[in-house]
């Protein structure tokens, strides 16, 4: 196996008082030092690139002492590279992955090492993550098939359980809860005779990091009374995983004694010097500073795009003749890189009133990067308004910044309001300023409109910022004709939702069903919420193959013998916390069953959606957030644990609805990725939740109306 090194480590514990000089900045005089090296055992056959950038951001790292938690990282970006300790004895613990009951993807890792802290020295210790889960896979005899079909096998505990459909030969990963220690299974298929064969059986107390291995074996008997046995045998390994995953940190930059992720402000000859830190825990390769000031600063540049590493020592004196002084700094394991990016009092207190940016790109060995920019405010201003980030607006409300340049100032704090081409100038809203520190404030506004722009500025008793500033409110989107009121007739025998293509927002079978000149969704006016029509999602079985109703934000991409081929998933970038759906379901008795669902049983339908990120599977040189294909040969449906799944939510339909009329339904979102914006969203209902496997009752009917994303 391809090997890759993991290691946590670094730099970046840096002291931030502004009364001792640069120099003292390693001194930690009366501690110890820990670098802690951190390795995450996976097997990267199943584990993607994405999967490994989300062990890395997610690994959690706890310290404790005899006296309790000393040091909590809840992400592996916040834990400094190097991390100053009292001498004592200490345990260190790390968490990573996902902690789910069942899945096919998803797995948690932990791990745990002691060590000790000794005055004045620093103490090299390594923490391993070892898989958490118990696994479960599932192999069977040849020729099973001569005596028992439509099989499958549930595995799980009390928590939840995975269904292992046929030959499914995937690993499923099982976090087993406090309440159940046991792994149960349950094989169910159809023998010769089309009686149901059910078998259950256990794995008592069973064992994290081990690997169960499911045997049925089906022996044919050759005596006269002929007929078979059956047998199930469960052989017991630990998981090897010997992969270690690497999890290095690009990058870090850190202000001497100030906030980096805030401007530089102050008054003309009073800004001071500023000094900048980037740590890594690997070699930096390439440091690039970028600034229209390096012009006016060092005339000789033929460049305002500098790369360090690259200059040349003239170039490099000449910076430092200037005030810029760059050094990289000896430190004691040779594989970290600390340095210090200085800017002299005399330099940055020669800008005149205005407004000026530096940015910084550094580069380590394997790639990663880290950028910064230095935002620099040069005003006699009293109080001085910070631009919003993306980040601080939401639907409802934002978050602005400022900074206080005077002390003794009072009613610190912003006034804002909605813009408009035509106004008077006092028609502002005045919100008083919380201090994060002795220098800046900020103020959460809330009951705002979304999709709005709203003009802010800062203000305090006798002084009002001379500048406006502007930030937007997230628009909530909704969903193209979500009330299902236009519809085409594609060919003339194809019924879309929609004005015509490329335009529509949604698609379904009905493609399919062209051949024999049947509609599965079409418009209704019988059953509504509100407007003219409805969708009205309806299961048939034409000649020998099962339909389902459905309908889908996406495109019908083509047919595969009887098969179909879609495209799932629209652009979409908001983030909703639920959806409401306006839903009459009127389901009838399975009249196509199978390993899923059984012949006779009530039908049940599914409506469910799920934000995605940008990764995208290709069909004929189309690209969609995921390629549908039914064909049982080489079936590719949509994975809600997938890696790409930002958020997902689901309804399932067990019985009728109530009442003649469409019900009012609310489908919450659960956000498996918090703070991350997804590319695309992927919705759909279905009038059999098992259509996919041509499963479930013809006749069943759906009718969805006024889909509506509910946002906060």
């Amino acid at each position: 196996m391809k090997k890759i090194n993991l290691y946590i480590a670094g730099i970046a514990a840096l002291m931030l008082g502004t009364g001792c000089s640069h120099e003292m900045l390693l001194d930690t005089e009366g501690e110890g030092k820990l670098v802690l090296h951190t390795t995450v055992s996976t097997d990267m056959q199943v584990v993607s690139r994405a999967v490994e950038q989300d062990l890395q951001d997610n690994c959690m790292i706890w310290i404790s002492n005899a006296k309790g938690l000393v040091r909590r990282y809840d992400k592996f970006a916040d834990m400094p590279q190097t991390i100053d300790l009292a001498s004592g004895h200490y345990v260190a613990e790390a968490w990573t992955g996902d902690s789910v009951p069942a899945s096919w993807t998803a797995r948690w890792f932990k791990g745990m090492t002691e060590f000790d802290i000794t005055k004045g020295q620093t103490t090299q210790a390594t923490l391993q993550c070892k898989i958490a889960n118990v696994a479960a896979s599932v192999k069977y005899t040849e020729g099973l098939e001569a005596a028992l079909h439509d099989f499958s096998m549930s595995i799980g505990h009390a928590g939840d359980t995975l269904l292992y459909v046929g030959r499914e030969e995937r690993m499923g990963y099982f976090m087993m809860p406090s309440f159940d220690k046991n792994l149960t299974f349950t094989l169910t298929g159809k023998q010769v005779n089309e009686s149901d064969f059910t078998y259950t059986g256990t794995i008592e107390n069973a064992k994290p990091g081990t690997h169960y291995i499911i045997n049925v074996k089906y022996t044919q008997e050759t005596n006269e009374v002929g007929g078979g046995i059956f047998s199930i045998e469960i052989d017991e390994e630990k998981i090897d995983l010997p992969q270690e995953v690497e999890l290095i940190a690009a990058p870090k930059f850190t202000g001497y004694g100030f906030d980096v992720n805030l401007p530089v402000t102050g008054e003309a000859n009073n800004i001071g010097e500023r000094v900048i830190y980037v740590s890594s825990a690997t070699e930096i390769t390439v440091l690039h500073l970028k600034s229209d000031l390096f012009f006016e600063w060092v005339p000789a540049l033929s460049s305002d795009d500098l790369e360090w590493f690259g200059m040349n020592e003239q170039g490099k004196a000449a910076l430092t003749e200037a005030g810029i002084n760059i050094a990289k700094q000896k430190i004691d394991n040779e594989e970290q890189t600390l340095i210090k990016i200085g800017f002299s009092a005399d330099l940055l207190n020669g800008l005149e009133d205005g407004k000026y940016s530096i940015d910084f790109k550094a580069t380590d060995k394997d790639n990663k990067v880290s950028s910064l920019t230095m935002n620099i405010i040069v005003s006699n201003a009293y109080v001085i308004p910070t631009p919003v980030e993306e980040k601080d607006a939401s639907y409802f409300s934002v978050t602005l910044h400022g900074t206080m340049q005077r002390e003794g100032l009072t009613n610190v704090g912003f006034n804002y309001r909605k813009a408009t081409n035509s106004r008077a100038d006092d028609e502002w809203t005045f919100v008083e300023g919380h201090f994060t520190d002795n220098q800046h404030f900020e103020a959460t506004i809330n009951d705002l409109t979304p999709g709005t722009t709203y003009e802010y500025t800062t203000v305090c008793d006798g002084y009002i910022y001379n500048e406006i500033l502007s930030i937007k409110t997230r628009p909530t989107t909704q969903l193209p004709n979500s009330g299902f009121e236009d519809w085409f007739y594609y060919n003339n025998k194809i019924w879309v939702p929609g004005t015509g293509y490329p335009d529509t927002f949604w698609d379904s079978g009905n493609h399919g069903g062209a051949t024999v000149s049947k509609n599965f969704t079409t418009r209704n006016d019988n059953y509504k919420h509100s407007g003219n029509y409805s969708a009205c999602l309806k299961s048939e079985k034409v000649v020998i193959q099962f339909a389902a109703g459905n309908i889908f934000a996406g495109k019908y991409l083509a047919t595969d013998g009887t098969n179909g081929v879609l495209g799932w998933g629209r652009p979409f970038t908001e983030t909703p916390k639920s959806v409401n759906i306006w839903v009459k379901y009127v389901p009838v008795n399975v009249t196509d069953g199978g390993s899923y669902i059984k012949k006779g049983d009530l039908d049940q339908g599914i409506i469910y959606m799920a934000l995605v990120d940008d990764t995208k599977q290709s069909y004929n040189g189309e690209q969609w957030p995921c390629v549908i294909k039914t064909k049982a040969a080489d079936r590719n449906l949509f994975d809600k644990d997938g890696d790409n799944v930002i958020a997902y939510g689901e309804h399932v339909f067990t019985s009728a609805t109530d009442g003649d009329d469409l019900i009012l339904i609310n489908i919450p979102l659960e956000y498996y990725k918090e703070g991350v914006y997804p590319s695309n969203i992927i919705f759909v209902a279905s009038a059999s939740r098992y259509g996919d496997y041509f499963q479930g009752g013809s006749g069943s009917t759906m009718y969805i109306d006024d889909i509506e994303l509910i946002y906060e």
